[in-house]
């Protein structure tokens, strides 16, 4: 019995090695194309660089904002899929509606990816309570993590994020991220919508990254 318990371990180990061997980086053309090919209920997504102009408004205002703490930026723009993780291919998109953003994150492994998960969800327990510098407003945020599935995925974070501004809550945004492989997705709202709709979008990304693996 220990010979064909130890022959079993031994095999899992092997395929987990292939596996690992196997991993295929991504690149920015086939994320873009994943994005922009697919259709989360009715929404079509577009390639946007934050750095510019266009694309999503509060996207671009958070990436050019001030954080305090400061290493609280990167966790937070993680969080909502719009970072760039070290070693990494990442495209960000938008909904057509302007409601939803989306993150692809493709990595040399499921090692560097399930690390880069955990980022996503550090900020929960690392930047719970941030204030925001922006065109000369003074904002507020916290984080809270939440339970969430996706079909598909190997694992899945969900991070609930609120920011106030003078007193009133200005927007709460839900993101799901969710590892496929050595790849990561990220769904968030832009402003107010249904915490389904997130997941639904998130789960619409899982699957075409899946079928393209």
């Amino acid at each position: 019995m220990r010979a064909v318990r130890a022959a079993k371990t031994a095999a899992r180990t092997r395929t987990s090695d292939s596996a690992a061997e196997e991993a295929t980086q991504l690149d920015e053309a086939t994320l873009k194309e994943l994005l922009e090919s697919t259709d989360a209920q009715g929404q079509s997504f577009t390639y946007i660089d934050t750095s510019e102009a266009s694309g999503s408004e509060a996207l671009k205002a958070l990436d050019n904002a001030e954080f305090e703490p400061s290493e609280c930026k990167d966790l937070s723009m993680a969080a909502l899929g719009a970072a760039e993780a070290s070693d990494s291919t990442t495209v960000t998109g938008v909904s057509s509606d302007n409601t939803l953003s989306v993150g692809l994150v493709s990595l040399a492994d499921e090692d560097a990816a399930g690390s880069q998960l955990r980022t996503s969800s550090k900020v929960t327990e690392e930047c719970s309570d941030v204030t925001i510098s922006s065109q000369g407003i003074e904002m507020s945020m916290d984080f809270e993590p939440f339970d969430t599935e996706v079909a598909g995925a190997d694992e899945t974070v969900g991070v609930k994020a609120t920011i106030d501004a003078g007193g009133q809550t200005v927007l709460n945004t839900n993101s799901i991220s969710a590892r496929v492989g050595n790849n990561i997705v990220t769904a968030a709202n832009v402003v107010d919508v249904d915490k389904a709709t997130v997941s639904q979008t998130a789960e619409a990304i899982v699957d075409a990254v899946s079928s393209a693996g």
